[in-house]
C-alpha cells in the first residue's frame, strides 16, 4: 500500500515525479539515457536523417550486394528493381517505427518496454544487442581490409615487405592484423561521442564516401574507354525468365530489406532526437530510395567497367582497389586509391556507430542502467571488437556467419509487435512515466513486468520462419517451402509477429492507462490517436507546470489523486508547442 501511494504522490506533479525518478527507482529501470530527450537534445533534423540513412548504405557491406543477386542468375537490372520494390517496403515501416519515438522521445530500451514490459523488454533488448557485438566486430575488420588499401598507398612496397609472422590457421596475416588495429584504434574516439552530436559525422561521411564511390566510377568509365562495358562478369548465369525469374527477385528483394532490418530496430534511438517529427518520416524515405537505388548501380557498373581494364570482376571493394593499385602502380594511382581508401574507411566508421555501436549502447544501458549510459556502452561495445576475433570467424565459421546474416527473422517480429502496439492497440498513446516503473497500477507491469503477448508473438514470428535456415546451411534438409519462406523472412517474420499480437491483444486486453487517471476525461477522449502526445506522454497535472504553473491537487474521498485543470486550461496548454514538456 505504501509503495502505490509513493507512486501516485509521484504522479501527481512533474516535479514530484522528478523526485520519485532520482530517488527509488533510478538505477533500476532508468538513468539520463534512458529518459525523455530534452529539448535541448532535439537536433537532429531532415538534413541529419537523409543522411544517416545515405551513410548506413554507401558502404563496402552494401556495395557487393550486386555480387550475391548475379550469382543467382539475376541480371543487374533486376537488383535495381529489387532495391525500389524494397525500398518502398523499407521507407513505410521505418516510418511506422520511427513516429512515437518523434513524438515521445524515448529510445529502443524503453519505447519497446510499453509492448514487452518494463521487465519483458530486456529479453528483446538482448536480442537485438547480441549480435550487434558481433557485427561490429565483422565490421572492424572489412574496415581494416580498407585501411590495409590506404596504408599501402602510402607506404608503398613496404607495406607489402611486413613479414607474416602468424600461421595459416590464424586466418590473417601480420599486416592484415596492423591494419585492423589501426582502424579500431581510428575509430574508437567516435565511440566517445554521444548521439546528439555524432548526427555531425553522418553529413560528413555522405559527402565524403559518395565523392569517393562515384570518382572510382569515373575513373573505371575512362580506362575503359568511356563505357560502362556491357554489365558482363565473367560469369556463366542461366537467363532466368517467367516463372524461373519470381523466387530470385523475392530473394533479391529480401535481400534489399535484410540489408538495413537492424536500423528499422534502432528506429526510436535515433528519432528520439528529431526537432519535429515530420523531420524523421520523408526525409528518412528519401535518403532509404535513393541510396539504395545508387549504391546498387555503382556497385555494378564499377565492377563492369573495371572486368575490361583489369581483367576480373572484382566486388570486394578492398581487392578492386589492391587490383589498381597492382595494375596502375604510381604516383597518380596511389594518390587515388588513398582518397578512396580514406572514404571508405570513413563509411566503415560511420556505418558501425550508427548500426552497431549505437544500438549496443542504448541497448546495455537499458540492461544495467545504474552503471552504464549510452557513451559507456558504445566503448564497452568498441573493446568486444577484438575479444570476438573476428577475422577467425570470417576465416573458419562460414555457417556462423550465415546464421547472423540471417538474424532477420529474430528482430521483425520485435519490429511488427512494436508497430501494432503503437498504431492500433493503443492509438499512439504513451504514459511516459508508466515506462520507468513496476508499481501496482502501471500499464506496463502486466505479469511480473512481462508482456506474455508480446513474447508469444516474437516466438510466432520467428518460428514461422527460422526453420528455412537449415536449408541454406544444408539444402538438403528441408524441403523447397521452406526454402522458399526463408526467402520470404523478412515480410513472414514481421507479418506473423504483427498478426500474432494483434490477435491475442485483441481477446485478452492490454491496459492503455494507469489504473489511476485524471477525472474529467472519457475513455473515447483518452483513445483519440495519440491524444497524450502534445503533452509527450503526461497528464495535464504532470507536465503543465511549465506553462500554468503549479496545478491543485486535491485528495478524492477514495483517496485517489484528482488533478483539476479547467476544460479551458486543458484546451490552451495542448496549443503550446509539444518542446516545452520534458521530463
Amino acid at each position: 500500500m505504501a509503495v502505490r501511494q509513493r507512486v501516485r504522490k509521484a504522479l501527481s506533479s512533474k516535479e514530484e515525479f522528478k523526485r520519485f525518478i532520482q530517488t527509488e527507482e533510478q538505477g533500476t529501470y532508468f538513468n539520463k539515457d534512458l529518459l525523455p530527450s530534452p529539448p535541448s537534445d532535439r537536433s537532429w533534423t531532415a538534413l541529419h536523417f537523409f543522411a544517416y540513412y545515405l551513410t548506413q548504405t554507401f558502404s563496402p557491406n552494401s556495395y557487393n550486394l550486386g555480387a550475391s543477386l548475379i550469382a543467382i542468375g539475376l541480371k543487374w537490372y533486376h537488383g535495381i528493381i529489387a532495391a525500389v520494390i524494397g525500398s518502398a517496403i523499407l521507407s513505410v515501416v521505418v516510418i511506422l517505427n520511427s513516429r512515437g519515438a518523434t513524438r515521445y522521445h524515448v529510445g529502443f530500451p524503453v519505447y519497446v518496454r510499453a509492448a514487452a514490459g518494463v521487465v519483458g523488454a530486456k529479453l528483446f533488448v538482448v536480442v537485438r544487442a547480441s549480435v550487434a557485438v558481433i557485427y561490429f566486430a565483422t565490421q572492424t575488420y572489412y574496415g581494416g581490409r580498407v585501411m590495409a588499401c590506404l596504408m599501402r598507398a602510402v607506404v608503398g612496397h613496404r607495406w607489402e615487405a611486413i613479414p607474416n609472422r602468424l600461421p595459416a590457421s590464424a586466418g590473417i596475416t601480420s599486416a592484415n592484423l596492423l591494419a585492423f588495429f589501426l582502424f579500431w584504434i581510428v575509430q574508437l574516439p567516435f565511440c566517445f561521442v554521444h548521439p546528439v552530436v555524432i548526427r555531425h559525422l553522418f553529413v560528413v561521411k555522405s559527402v565524403v564516401t559518395t565523392a569517393a564511390m562515384l570518382g572510382v566510377l569515373g575513373w573505371a568509365v575512362h580506362a575503359n574507354g568511356g563505357s560502362l562495358g556491357h554489365f558482363q562478369f565473367g560469369t556463366k548465369t542461366p537467363d532466368l525468365r517467367g516463372a524461373q525469374l519470381v523466387w530470385p527477385m523475392i530473394q533479391a528483394i529480401n535481400s534489399v530489406m535484410a540489408a538495413l532490418c537492424p536500423i528499422l530496430i534502432n528506429q526510436p534511438d535515433i528519432a528520439r532526437y528529431a526537432t519535429r517529427p515530420a523531420q524523421a518520416t520523408w526525409s528518412q524515405a528519401t535518403g532509404i530510395l535513393i541510396s539504395k537505388v545508387l549504391v546498387m548501380f555503382v556497385g555494378c557498373a564499377t565492377t563492369s567497367a573495371c572486368v575490361n581494364v583489369l581483367g576480373a570482376a572484382y566486388w570486394n571493394i578492398w581487392d578492386l582497389y589492391d587490383a589498381i593499385l597492382t595494375a596502375y602502380w604510381g604516383p597518380a594511382a596511389r594518390a587515388g586509391i588513398f582518397f578512396a581508401s580514406l572514404g571508405m574507411v570513413l563509411a566503415v566508421v560511420a556505418t558501425n556507430i550508427g548500426s552497431n555501436s549505437l544500438p549496443v549502447g542504448a541497448d546495455t544501458s537499458g540492461l544495467w542502467p545504474r552503471y552504464i549510459n549510452i557513451v559507456r556502452g558504445q566503448v564497452f561495445c568498441a573493446i568486444m571488437a577484438p575479444l570476438c576475433v573476428p577475422w577467425k570467424i570470417i576465416a573458419t565459421a562460414t555457417t556462423f556467419l550465415t546464421f547472423l546474416s540471417s538474424y532477420t527473422v529474430f528482430l521483425m517480429p520485435i519490429c511488427g509487435t512494436m508497430i501494432v502496439d503503437y498504431w492500433i492497440v493503443r492509438r499512439g498513446n504513451f504514459h511516459v512515466p508508466s515506462l520507468y516503473t513496476l508499481a501496482p497500477g502501471s500499464p506496463y507491469r502486466y505479469w511480473h513486468g512481462w508482456n506474455p503477448r508480446a513474447v508469444a508473438a516474437w516466438a510466432a514470428g520467428v518460428a514461422f520462419t527460422v526453420h528455412g535456415i537449415a536449408g541454406t546451411l544444408d539444402p538438403g534438409s528441408v524441403n523447397q517451402a521452406s526454402k522458399n519462406m526463408y526467402k520470404l523472412g523478412f515480410l513472414l517474420s514481421l507479418a506473423m509477429g504483427s498478426a500474432v499480437y494483434y490477435a491475442l491483444c485483441r481477446l485478452f486486453p492490454v491496459p492503455v492507462y494507469p489504473a489511476v487517471v485524471p477525472t474529467g476525461e472519457s475513455a473515447a477522449d483518452l483513445m483519440r490517436f495519440e491524444c497524450m502526445a502534445p503533452s509527450e506522454g503526461f497528464f495535464p497535472g504532470e507536465s503543465y507546470d511549465d506553462i500554468k504553473g503549479v496545478l491543485s491537487a486535491v485528495a478524492a474521498a477514495d483517496g485517489d489523486v484528482v488533478l483539476g485543470p479547467s476544460a479551458d486550461e486543458k484546451g490552451a496548454a495542448k496549443e503550446h508547442d509539444s518542446e516545452k514538456y520534458s521530463v
